[in-house]
C-alpha cells in the first residue's frame, strides 16, 4: 500500500507540488495538507491517481502523440503501469488506418522496468498489434509491440518505428544517413517487400519507436 512518507518523498521531485497533487485528486489543497499530516485517511480510489501524478514527467511537447491517461496500481510491493491497448492495429503489411478512440483494455508493465527502457512520460506509451508479414521474421502477425510515442526522430536512434502513411499505420525499420539525413525504410521480409531509400525526412510521419515486443508461442 502507498504510504504517506512515499507521497511526501514524491512531492520533493522536480515539478511536483502539493497544489498539483490536489488538482490531480480533484480536492481542495487543505485536504492534501490533512492527508500529509495524518489527519485524513488515504482512500483506496486515490492511490492510482496519486501514483499517476507522482510518476508522470509532465505534459508531452506540442505535436507529439499522447495516449489515454496512465493508470498505476500497486500489487504487493510493486507498482504497475496499466498501459492502454488500442484496437487500431499497426500494420506491418499494407497498412491499416489508425482510429482514435478509447483503449479496448489495458496491460500491466512494471513501472520500474518502464523507467529503465524509456524516459518517456507513461502517457506517451501504447501497445498496438502488428498486422501483416512485411517485418518477418523480426515481427510476426499478431505480435504486440510497445511503442514510445516520444521518439519521433529516427536520426537520433535507428530502429523499428511506427509510421503513418496514406494507407494507414505501418511498422518498418528506419535508418537515417549520418551525413545527409536522408531516410531509408526497410521491410525485414525483403524477398516480398521493397526497400525505399534516400527519402526526405520531412516526408516521413513517425508515430513512435518500437521498444518491446510480446509474442504468443505455440499457435
Amino acid at each position: 500500500m502507498l504510504t504517506i512518507e512515499e507521497i511526501r518523498e514524491g512531492l520533493t521531485r522536480p515539478g511536483k507540488t502539493q497544489k498539483g497533487l490536489a488538482a490531480a485528486l480533484g480536492v481542495d489543497n487543505s485536504q492534501v495538507s490533512r492527508l500529509l499530516t495524518g489527519k485524513r485517511a488515504l482512500r483506496a480510489h486515490e492511490v492510482p491517481l496519486i501514483l499517476a501524478y507522482l510518476e508522470s514527467d509532465g505534459a508531452p511537447p506540442a505535436g507529439r502523440g499522447r495516449t489515454a491517461g496512465p493508470e498505476l496500481v500497486q500489487i504487493g510491493g510493486d507498482r504497475f503501469a496499466m498501459l492502454p491497448v488500442y484496437d487500431a492495429a499497426a500494420s506491418a503489411g499494407p497498412g491499416l488506418e489508425a482510429e482514435d478512440g478509447a483503449p479496448i483494455h489495458r496491460v500491466a508493465f512494471r513501472a520500474d522496468w518502464l523507467r529503465r527502457v524509456t524516459r518517456a512520460d507513461l502517457s506517451q506509451l501504447a501497445v498496438i498489434a502488428v498486422d501483416g508479414d512485411s517485418m518477418e521474421p523480426t515481427l510476426r502477425q499478431g505480435d504486440n509491440v510497445l511503442v514510445d510515442l516520444s521518439q519521433t526522430r529516427p536520426g537520433r536512434k535507428d530502429g523499428i518505428y511506427v509510421l503513418r502513411t496514406d494507407g494507414g499505420l505501418q511498422v518498418k525499420r528506419v535508418v537515417v544517413h549520418p551525413t545527409t539525413g536522408r531516410v531509408t525504410i526497410i521491410s525485414d521480409n525483403k524477398e516480398h517487400y521493397p526497400t525505399f531509400a534516400d527519402l526526405p525526412p520531412e516526408g516521413i510521419a513517425v508515430v513512435g519507436r518500437v521498444i518491446w515486443l510480446g509474442r504468443q508461442i505455440g499457435m
